[in-house]
């Protein structure tokens, strides 16, 4: 799962994973834009930075572009020409306040690697810096500075705890509810209770956005579908934490888009 901007605690809890879903289509091309990770991620204030996500969270694959300029291939990476319209979206579900959330990264961490990480058999997964350890743990997901993703396994009696898992190639930004994938730009938190887990939507304030990064994962318009992939002890009511991956990504998108709020829609047509 990923995590949000403030330090809030979400509910981590072990996951076991499942291959990896694949995207919904999409409309014509437009915007993006990102807590909680596997397990859930802390939650942010509106508009505020955004925390990595916890463990097993995660997103389902991102919609493929079908209007004029083109949209976002399955799972975030950016695609496609193609023709016709953009659909229709659904209906209105309501006004929901945004927060980002993101994986926390290794290489923000320098220093002295002395704090050792185990999976849940004691057996070394690798050693860390203490600060990156501690940011693991409240985020529930990170990536390795050797390209890997670490992703909240639970409490365990090792001599360090939590435990980790190491994701595997279907998750390689952690995990997401339902051990989803999640995708950066794509997945979103929620609560349930507001909207249901796996729903496709469209978030017109993301739709035309250019988000950062580098394809398959970033560098593409966006259209302004998203998928409710995770979930997090911090989100509750008309709450909204949208996952961008990294904290470098939520400092762009925080600084180009001037949003606390954003209405949400079912995807209709636009986003099946």
């Amino acid at each position: 799962m990923a995590v949000v901007a403030s330090a809030c605690t979400f509910e981590l809890e072990p996951l076991e994973t499942d291959p990896l879903p694949t995207g919904g289509a999409a409309g014509q091309g437009g915007v993006a834009g990102m807590p909680a990770g596997a397990g859930g991620g802390a939650a942010g204030t509106p508009g505020g930075s955004g925390g990595s996500g916890g463990a097993p969270t995660g997103g389902a694959g991102g919609a493929s572009g079908s209007g004029a300029t083109g949209g976002d291939a399955s799972l975030g990476g950016s695609s496609g020409t193609g023709g016709g319209g953009p659909g229709v979206e659904g209906p209105l579900i309501g006004d929901f306040a945004l927060e980002y959330y993101w994986v926390a990264s290794e290489d923000e961490f320098p220093g002295t690697k002395d704090t050792n990480l185990y999976d849940a058999k004691c057996i070394l997964i690798t050693s860390v810096t203490a600060a990156f350890a501690s940011a693991l743990s409240k985020l529930g997901t990170g990536k390795l500075s050797s390209g890997g993703v670490l992703a909240y396994d639970g409490a365990c009696s090792c001599p360090t705890s939590p435990c980790y898992l190491v994701a595997d190639a279907q998750h390689p930004w952690g995990y997401g509810v339902s051990n989803k994938a999640l995708v950066p730009f794509r997945s979103i938190a929620v609560d349930k209770n507001e909207i249901a887990y796996g729903k496709h939507l469209y978030i017109p304030g993301f739709d035309g956005v250019l988000v950062p990064g580098t394809p398959p994962w970033g560098g593409f318009v966006h259209d302004g579908c998203v998928s409710a992939d995770d979930a997090a002890a911090a989100v509750a009511g008309k709450d909204l934490n949208w996952f961008v991956a990294l904290k470098p990504y939520y400092q762009t998108l925080d600084a180009k888009l001037p949003l606390t709020s954003v209405l949400v829609y079912e995807g209709g047509t636009r986003c099946p």
